[in-house]
């Protein structure tokens, strides 16, 4: 069975802004077009790609560049039900609980970051009693290290 993995927002703007570590990002998307990794996004985290280049590229560059994407990492959505579950979920950043519960809502395996800081979870009684269970979260240099 294929790994199905979430990328959270930073692993998709190291490569596209080319930042430190981005030569990670690039072998788990190219892990991905070749079909050994199923990758995922978020819809918010298309929205936050688009709204932070949207500084340094014409909206001209930036449709295509959001295509691309989307050819490669399937975007999830994101819905109300995900929103009440995050709320029992204590985090720094609210932003990455959505994208975790986004994650395990699909099924996803792992989650990917280079934030692992922010995400660190306490997740209530009340949640755990609904069964929501959130994926391991490693960053890119582990994912790859355990492809090897």
């Amino acid at each position: 069975m294929i790994p199905k993995i979430f990328l959270d927002t930073n692993i998709l703007l190291d490569l596209l802004q080319q930042r430190p570590g981005y030569e990670d990002s690039s072998r788990i998307l190219q892990a991905g077009e070749s079909g050994k990794l199923r990758l995922c996004c978020s819809y918010l985290t298309m929205a936050n790609i688009a709204f932070i280049l949207r500084k340094s590229v014409s909206k001209a560059a930036l449709v295509p560049t959001l295509l691309q994407i989307q050819s490669i990492i399937e975007v999830l959505p994101m819905d109300a039900d995900q929103l009440r579950e995050s709320y029992w979920i204590s985090g720094r950043d609210f932003e990455d609980v959505l994208q975790a519960v986004c994650a395990a809502k699909a099924g996803c395996t792992t989650i990917v970051t280079n934030n692992i800081k922010d995400f660190q979870f306490k997740i209530t009684k009340e949640l755990s009693a609904r069964g929501l269970s959130l994926p391991p979260i490693i960053t890119p240099s582990a994912l790859l290290a355990g492809m090897a």
